[in-house]
């Protein structure tokens, strides 16, 4: 049985928070909280928005079950087994397990840092540097000699969690 989760009213939860002219929306309330992460999906973004979300990106149907709560408590319904938002419907709950989720934003983290602060990357950036403040003969000089320039990452490892 799950651990019922205290109640805050909602005029704690305003007072409570950062500012309390605007209330933050409250996390869609799950039967398993800690094993998915949710979000929501707008189908009209392409014909095959939601295919590529499922096929390629990993992500699967949220389903009604998966909600400690009614869909309607989120103003969503259920069509076709799938719950859905909107005028049309078009929004649809998604959902992938947390562990995968983390990982795929581990990934994502390590390729942008590799993208934008690989070795050439930092190195055409300091060329780029040296001319805007120096000038384009200080630029060349360090261009011709940046194998001499050495970049290390000094950054301790992340946490694992």
């Amino acid at each position: 049985m799950a651990k019922k989760t205290p109640t805050v009213s909602v005029i704690e939860r305003r007072l409570q928070g950062p500012n309390v002219h605007r209330s933050s929306s409250q996390p869609i309330p799950l039967v398993e909280p800690n094993k998915w992460v949710l979000r929501w999906e707008n189908a009209a973004i392409a014909p095959d928005h939601l295919w590529r979300i499922v096929h390629e990106l990993g992500w699967e149907y949220a389903l009604p079950e998966d909600l400690a709560c009614d869909v309607t408590e989120q103003g969503a319904a259920v069509r076709d087994n799938r719950i859905v938002r909107g005028e049309r419907g078009q929004e649809v709950l998604m959902k992938m397990l947390a562990s995968d989720y983390k990982r795929i934003q581990k990934r994502k983290t390590e390729e942008n840092i590799r993208q934008t602060f690989g070795r050439k990357q930092l190195k055409d950036a300091m060329v780029s540097g040296v001319a805007s403040e120096h000038g384009d003969r200080a630029a060349e000089y360090v261009a011709e000699n940046i194998h001499a320039i050495n970049v290390t990452d000094t950054r301790g490892p992340e946490d694992p969690g």
